[in-house]
């Protein structure tokens, strides 16, 4: 069910294929009437599929909107607001973050192929994510005089535990250092 919530591709494909079957019905029964169906039901397809994409939000649409929040945070060089992406718990991610944010800024980063797993019997309700992402730093404090003037990119996997807080958002529970390969 969630595939359809949280693609809206599938909608896409959906309303052509069944305006192409009622087009096909059409030009076997030509009827004004029939017309309105050929009209009528590949954009209530649509209308439906964009409103439940919309209307219900599923565990990945708010992990991936976490995600991009975490991001701009990131971005922007806010440890304050990093850390409210952060479990009260998971004091060395917390320990991670500020330590990594004291050392380098990152002026861009993206992530790509976002797998994500939830485990909803879990009390309470865990999720492991895997991405790629790719990100520009530069250091903060210069080392023996050696400054960057352009930002470094770096790819990197990340494999992430988030963990559900009680208002239905998703933290940072559990981050092991990521595996870097530089470009």
């Amino acid at each position: 069910m969630n595939l359809f919530l949280d693609h809206l591709w599938i909608w896409i494909v959906l309303a052509v294929a069944v305006g192409i079957c009622v087009g096909v019905w059409y030009q076997n029964n030509q009827t004004r009437r029939n017309l309105f169906f050929v009209i009528l039901l590949p954009i209530l397809t649509l209308t439906l599929g964009l409103t439940l994409f919309y209307g219900v939000d599923t565990d990945r649409k708010t992990i991936v909107r976490m995600l991009d929040g975490l991001i701009v945070s990131i971005e922007n060089d806010d440890l304050k607001s990093v850390h409210g992406f952060i479990s009260e718990r998971a004091v060395d991610v917390r320990d991670l973050a500020e330590r990594g944010m004291r050392l380098v800024t990152i002026s861009k980063a993206k992530y790509h192929n976002l797998e994500i797993e939830v485990n909803d019997a879990a009390s309470p309700p865990v999720a492991k994510i895997r991405f790629s992402a790719v990100f520009y730093w530069k250091n903060k404090n210069p080392i023996d005089g050696l400054t960057v003037d352009q930002p470094i990119p770096e790819r990197t996997q990340f494999e992430i535990e988030l963990v559900k807080t009680k208002e239905g958002t998703w933290r940072v529970n559990k981050c092991p250092p990521p595996r870097m390969r530089f470009q």
